[in-house]
């Protein structure tokens, strides 16, 4: 537990994105950020998704790719907006029925190709073909495994920082 914890109504549950407390929000970040638990979060995160099998972070990066490589998008900032798009796309698609969600009509073909050696993408490197990685369903889609320990641990953290006041304070 923090040792200042941050005392959070038991209404707090039912609050909606239009009537959070901003001031109640901005104390549990400033807690979250100076007690480390942002980083412990985003550490937990990053490893879940290497570690995961769907290979997300390389369909990610073959998605980039492939939208530059087609001239879809031309500047950075563009990209990083299509690929969040994208990536928002296929995750609401995947959780609104699993089944349901479909590449997103991006270039995103199931396949990428491994390129080295600056070769253009030409597939091969110093005259051999390189390995081809495919992605589980071709979906850039987090993967719901992944958003479950991630939320497990944040949890966990706004435990630390956050106690709920549910009113019945001895008195």
């Amino acid at each position: 537990m923090s040792q200042t914890p941050v005392k959070v109504p038991a209404s707090a549950a039912s609050y909606t994105p239009a009537t959070q407390d901003q001031d109640l929000r901005s104390q549990i970040n400033a807690l979250l950020i100076r007690e480390g638990h942002i980083n412990k979060i985003q550490e937990h995160f990053l490893h879940s998704l290497n570690a995961h099998p769907s290979n997300w972070p390389s369909a990610v990066q073959s998605h980039a790719l492939a939208l530059l490589r087609s001239g879809d998008v031309t500047t950075f900032p563009a990209l990083v907006r299509r690929v969040l798009e994208d990536v928002r796309h296929d995750t609401a698609a995947a959780s609104d029925g699993g089944s349901s969600a479909t590449p997103n009509n991006n270039n995103n073909n199931n396949t990428s190709s491994t390129t080295t050696n600056g070769n253009n993408g030409n597939n091969k490197a110093n005259g051999t073909t390189t390995a081809t990685t495919t992605t589980t369903d071709g979906s850039l889609a987090v993967p719901q495994a992944v958003v479950d320990a991630v939320l497990k641990v944040a949890r966990e953290c706004l435990d630390t920082v956050c106690e709920v006041d549910d009113g019945s304070a001895a008195g």
